[in-house]
């Protein structure tokens, strides 16, 4: 009889199934699935994939989005832009010195 105060488990055993993926395929799968022809998708993938192109999500022209002025977004350059203005204002101006010259002459 084995006395041992540690139980060590057994290791597990990985059983990994390697699968062909075909993104040429599937995108033909999924645009005949949007057409309504036949395809090879799961009912759960046409619901999904009726969804996401119900909302726009998805779609290939997501990658192409772009605004008239061909950026992405212009979001983050009005950011940048007021992030500089106001850098400008607070080194470039007398305003923060005759701010604090006033704050600190309110009190006398």
């Amino acid at each position: 009889m084995k006395f041992s105060f540690f139980h060590t488990p057994k290791p597990r055993s990985f059983n990994y199934i390697p699968r062909y993926y075909n993104p040429q395929q599937e995108a033909l799968e999924k645009k005949k699935a949007a057409m309504g022809l036949d395809s090879n998708l799961s009912e759960r993938e046409k619901r999904r994939l009726r969804i996401r192109t119900a909302y726009g999500y998805g779609t290939d022209d997501d990658e192409n989005n772009t605004n008239k002025f061909g950026y992405k977004s212009i979001r983050p350059i009005i950011f940048l832009g007021l992030i500089g203005f106001f850098v400008y204002v607070i080194f470039g101006t007398p305003l923060l010195e005759n701010f604090f010259t006033a704050f600190l002459n309110m009190g006398k």
